[in-house]
C-alpha cells in the first residue's frame, strides 16, 4: 500500500506541476525572425503538394532583405497575457534597429464574440503605436473575426481582404504586392480567390489559414505567404494527436506543416504559433510568438 501511495502522490505532483506549467507557458513571449527567400515556383497539384521544413534564419548570406515586416497573429484577448504595450514596445525596437515596412496582424481578434470591445482595445493600441512610427498597419480577417460586427471599422489598420498593394522595397528599388484574403469562419468555409495582380512581380500573401494555399491553382500561388491559426498546435501531444484527432480537416498539419518556416512547392511560408488561446487557457510547447519577418525577393 505505501508502494501505491507513494506512486500516485508522484503521478499527482507531475500532473499538478503540468497544470501549472500550462497555465504559466502563455506569459511568455517568444521573439524570433524569419528569413523568407524566393524560390522556383513548382506548379505541383494539391495531391502533389511538396513540404520542406526551413531554418528560420538562413546564415549562408548576409545579404541585407528587401523588405521587413512585423507579424503577429490570433490574439484571442480573452485570454493573451503578451499584452498590448509589450507588442508595442517589441515593434518600437525591431523598427529602431533596422526599420520597418510594415506591421502585419493574421487575423482572430478574439474567440467570442461578446469580448469584441477587448479585442479591438488591444488592435487599436498597436493601431496608434504604428501611427506614432509613422509604420504601415495591415490586418486581415481570421475565422473567429467574421462572427464581430464592424471588425474592419473598429480595428484601425488597413485590411487586405481581397486586395494587393504594390511596395517598392527602399533598400533595393524591387516592388513586390502584398496581398490578403479573408477568411469566411469555419461554419459555412469558401475557400477565398487570389487577388488580381498584376505584370511579373513578387507576391506575398497574407492568409489567416493556411491551407489557404491548398485551394489556390498552382499558376497563381504566390511566392511568399504569411498565416497563423494553428497556435503551434498550441497543447502538443505525441504523435501530433491533437491535429490527427481534434483537427482532421486541418491538412497542411496533418503533413508536417505547424509552426515555422516552410518551403511548400515553391512557397516561402511562414505560420506563426500566434499570441492568445484559443477556448482553454493553456499552451504546452507552444510558446506565444511574435516575429519580424524579412523578406528577400
Amino acid at each position: 500500500m505505501d508502494a501505491i501511495y507513494v506512486i500516485l502522490t508522484v503521478i499527482a505532483g507531475l500532473a499538478l506541476l503540468y497544470i501549472l506549467w500550462c497555465l504559466a507557458e502563455p506569459f511568455f513571449l517568444d521573439m524570433d525572425k524569419a528569413v523568407l527567400k524566393k524560390s522556383p515556383r513548382k506548379d505541383a497539384s494539391i495531391n502533389n503538394i511538396v513540404i520542406n521544413k526551413m531554418p528560420m534564419e538562413d546564415t549562408s548570406e548576409n545579404s541585407a532583405p528587401d523588405l521587413r515586416f512585423f507579424f503577429f497573429s490570433d490574439i484571442h484577448a480573452e485570454w493573451c497575457p503578451a499584452n498590448a504595450k509589450r507588442i508595442c514596445n517589441v515593434v518600437r525596437a525591431a523598427h529602431k534597429v533596422s526599420g520597418l515596412d510594415g506591421v502585419i496582424f493574421g487575423g482572430d481578434i478574439i474567440t467570442y464574440p461578446r469580448y469584441s470591445s477587448k479585442g479591438f482595445r488591444y488592435i487599436n493600441q498597436v493601431t496608434s503605436c504604428c501611427k506614432e512610427l509613422g509604420i504601415p498597419f495591415y490586418g486581415i480577417t481570421g475565422n473567429h473575426d467574421v462572427k464581430v460586427d464592424n471588425y474592419v471599422e473598429a480595428s484601425g489598420f488597413m485590411c487586405l481582404d481581397n486586395k494587393a498593394i504594390l511596395l517598392t522595397s527602399g533598400t533595393s528599388g524591387k516592388k513586390a504586392y502584398l496581398a490578403g484574403v479573408p477568411d469566411s469562419g469555419t461554419r459555412k468555409l469558401v475557400w477565398p480567390e487570389m487577388p488580381a495582380c498584376e505584370g511579373d512581380v513578387p507576391v506575398i500573401l497574407v492568409a489567416h489559414d493556411p491551407d489557404t494555399l491548398l485551394h489556390i491553382p498552382a499558376d497563381k500561388r504566390p511566392d511568399f505567404m504569411l498565416s497563423g491559426h494553428l497556435h503551434g498546435g498550441q497543447m502538443k501531444f505525441p504523435f501530433k494527436a491533437e491535429f490527427r484527432l481534434l483537427r482532421k480537416k486541418d491538412k497542411l498539419p496533418n503533413m508536417g506543416a505547424v509552426q515555422g518556416t516552410f518551403d511548400i512547392s515553391g512557397t516561402a511560408v511562414f505560420i506563426s504559433r500566434g499570441l492568445g488561446c484559443g477556448i482553454m487557457p493553456f499552451r504546452f510547447l507552444s510558446l506565444p510568438e511574435a516575429t519580424v519577418v524579412e523578406i528577400c525577393l
